[in-house]
């Protein structure tokens, strides 16, 4: 019932127990296997001598361990109200660092396969094409995995990068002609060896899957999204700046784009139920459901700052627009908006300057207040200590943020919550901080929407274990032409029990240039250009049902695995809508990456027409599959590479540092043989020592013509025999180098490489 997650956790939990690399024999030489963790009460399974030996059989089944990986460690998981129990099982070769580590569930399915063999070579030109690996991988998919036979559908193949040297084949799971997103599989397999260096597989096994059967066609459910769901136009920025005629950034540019309001929606296909979340609360003593509840991001403020000196501070002092220590303090400890615990009898604050993106700089004093009392660890009900933060314009006396530490009302030695009296409602603190935003930023705030407003902590629990909250947050966002820009907003919380503010802090850009609302479509239209991209279709889906018991006093402890409260998952046939990226251009309805640019479909896969006769095809191939290549489906053989080609091929294989272009103009010159060698040199790092003038020579008949500041290069691309000579023992250096030619090179600088800088 339970397996997703367990699934999902494991990745996580790997990240530091998977041996890898030079960690690999380190993390493997314990001598006696550990068990991780004590049994938890009531937990599902526990380790046993018959279930790691059970393991252990049912992994080797399936997975061939070579003699040599003689040294066995295990690691046991233990299960919980979200996760099933499972085995990590490692196997590791003694005299190296290499290994075979396997991760499967009680039910000894495997979850997680990983290999790292020391002798291979795991980095490097490509030898196979990814179509030539595809059958390796998908039988090793049916024997680990058999459960996924005939359920799965490659997605895509992707390139790790030269220093990686895996292909990464990525498969969705399907079933009845449906995708299914949350259940997919991952296998890197090595381009090199062809070997499998890791897998993860992500598999509900346990629920049935819904018939492909529907009662509401996608009209249908298209039509209640768009009833419950809108697309909201907001101001978004890129960082872009816009610059003046002297090159200094100016302002910042703000793009208009289309957001769904909503972040998850759904259409039961079988029913035509409306869900918002993918997450069921049930309680079982009431069979009341409730849904997640949402809560909004809080926005704070960040800006690079260096720290003055004390006699620049005094210096500073000096100057009648710089507000003192003393009156900066004050500012803060005699607001009356503000919560402040009694206990606060420590202050500190330090003066920093503080420079904007456009180099306009401003003083700011930072002030921490503190209970400076000691802590007396031997009385259990006196740990807590107060604490707070702001900072204060030190030219106006304006407040810019606030934080203070409240006291939770759970009393640990007893596992009692103290109830408080809630005197001030969400609207009443909603006046209080609106009051105080008016003395501090009233322009700021005049200029700003109410964005969301969210009960913030809890207070106590009531008797039937409702939360009962004590405070508010609130966000406004800043507004232009009635279209909200949410990148600048201001935030703040506010208590309900005293009715003081906790929390606050704004971020607002002065130098800002809005993209002007004329002509943009309205959110009808937006809608409709949203639901028309891919991704809008039938899908398979995972809901959670957490089941609690309210009679049941543990009922809100994460620790609680008791029958009462589980966790159980169903498979749904809903209508959704993945459309990826979200945002749409209210002026085109094209979609937007996060930058404010179009979004284009990055078809990686090069194909070419014109390339089966040429000797070259193969190697063309396979850099194609290492996403190198020429758009247009033609490869032009014959045709001369520029400069800005090649530096492409080499930076798109992962050789991105080295020999730069001067300018634009550069790129498109012609490619020479002397120029190729320069960039092989760059790229290896030896550019320095091609400078020395004095020492080379080539051997190649016709050296002399080879230019004064190309001829260190040439010497060194001979001796580490990325270049060679042609057959005529003549270097040929001002001779143009064609496309075919270049592949040639390419290949050969990559293998040499390994040689001179990877070993």
């Amino acid at each position: 019932m339970k397996k997703l997650f367990a699934l999902l956790l494991s990745g996580i939990l790997l990240a530091s127990t998977i041996p890898i690399y030079s960690n690999a024999a380190e993390a493997n030489t314990t001598a006696t296997p550990i068990i991780v963790g004590e049994p938890t009460p009531g937990s599902q399974k526990e380790p046993t001598t018959a279930g790691l030996e059970a393991a252990i059989l049912a992994v080797k089944d399936l997975i061939a361990i070579p003699e040599q990986y003689s040294e066995f460690n295990y690691n046991f998981y233990d299960g919980s109200v979200y996760s099933d129990s499972y085995w990590t099982l490692t196997w590791s070769n003694p005299i190296d660092e290499s290994s075979i580590t396997v991760n499967c569930d009680e039910n000894y399915h495997i979850s997680y396969f990983y290999k790292y063999d020391s002798s291979q070579k795991n980095n490097g030109v490509a030898k196979y094409l990814k179509s030539e690996l595809r059958a390796t991988v998908d039988d090793f998919i049916k024997k680990i995995a058999p459960e996924t036979a005939n359920k799965l559908e490659l997605l895509n193949v992707t390139y790790e990068g030269i220093y990686g040297g895996s292909y990464v084949y990525n498969y969705q799971r399907r079933n009845n002609g449906i995708d299914f997103p949350e259940n997919n599989v991952s296998v890197s397999i090595n381009s090199v060896t062809g070997e499998i260096t890791s897998a993860t597989i992500n598999w509900l096994y346990d629920s049935t899957v819904p018939s492909s059967a529907v009662k509401i066609t996608k009209e249908e459910a298209m039509k209640l999204i768009k009833k419950n769901m809108t697309m909201k136009l907001v101001y978004r920025s890129n960082n872009i700046g816009i610059y003046d005629a002297k090159g200094n950034n100016s302002a910042t540019k703000a793009f208009l784009v289309y957001e769904p309001s909503l972040s998850y929606i759904s259409v039961d296909a079988k029913t035509g139920d409306l869900y918002l979340t993918k997450s069921q609360w049930i309680d079982t003593n009431t069979t009341n459901a409730k849904s997640d509840a949402s809560t909004s991001d809080k926005v704070f403020a960040g800006s690079s700052s260096q720290k003055l000196t004390e006699q620049e501070v005094s210096k500073i002092d000096e100057l009648k627009n710089i507000i003192s220590k003393a009156k900066a303090i004050d500012t803060i400890t005699s607001n009356p908006s503000l919560y402040l615990d009694k206990s606060l009898k420590s202050y500190t604050a330090n003066l920093y300057k503080s420079t904007d993106y456009t180099g306009k700089t401003s003083y700011v004093w930072n002030i921490s207040l503190s209970d400076p009392r000691e802590i007396d660890y031997t009385k259990e009900k006196d740990t807590y200590r107060a604490y707070a933060s702001a900072s204060v314009d030190a030219k106006t006396g304006k407040i810019l943020s606030f934080y203070s530490s409240l006291k939770s009302n759970y009393d640990s030695a007893t596992g009692v919550w103290d109830k408080v009296k809630i005197v001030y409602n969400k609207e009443q603190s909603k006046a209080v901080l609106e009051k105080f935003l008016k003395t501090q930023i009233k322009d700021h705030f005049n200029n700003s929407i109410i964005s969301s407003q969210n009960d913030d902590y809890v207070a106590y629990y009531a008797k039937d274990q409702t939360p009962v909250y004590g405070g508010y947050n609130y966000q406004y966002n800043r507004v232009n032409e009635n279209v909200e820009y949410p990148n600048n907003n201001i935030y703040g919380s506010v208590d309900g029990v005293s009715g003081k503010i906790y929390s606050y802090s704004s971020y607002w850009d002065e130098n800002i240039v809005f993209e002007p609302t004329k002509g943009a479509m309205t959110a009808d239209q937006a809608i409709d250009a949203y639901l028309a991209n891919d991704g809008f279709g039938l899908k398979y889906e995972i809901n959670t049902i957490n089941k609690y018991d309210s009679n049941n006093t543990l009922s809100n402890s994460y620790y609680d695995y008791s029958e009462a409260n589980k966790v159980e998952n169903e498979i749904r046939l809903v209508y959704r809508p993945d459309v990826t990226p979200s945002g749409i251009s209210p002026f085109t309805g094209k979609q937007l990456n996060y930058d404010g640019t179009e979004y284009t479909v990055d078809n990686a896969t090069y194909s070419y027409t014109d390339i089966d006769t040429t000797k070259e095809k193969r190697n063309i191939l396979i850099l194609a599959d290492m996403n190198v290549g020429f758009e247009g489906g033609k490869f032009l053989p014959d045709q001369a590479i520029t400069i800005g080609e090649m530096n492409s091929f080499l930076q798109d294989i992962g050789y991105g540092y080295g020999y730069i272009v001067k300018d634009d103009a550069d790129a498109n010159i012609v490619l020479t043989k002397e120029v190729l060698a320069k960039i092989f040199i760059d790229k290896l790092g030896l550019t320095k020592l091609a400078k020395l003038s004095g020492i080379y020579t080539t051997g190649y008949q016709d050296e002399k013509s080879i230019g004064e500041e190309y001829f260190g290069a040439v010497a060194l691309a001979k001796g580490t025999g990325v270049l060679t000579a042609d057959a005529d023992n003549k270097f040929n250096p001002k001779s143009n180098i064609t496309r075919e030619q270049a592949v040639t090179m390419l290949f050969n600088f990559i293998t040499k490489a390994q040689d001179v800088v990877l070993n």
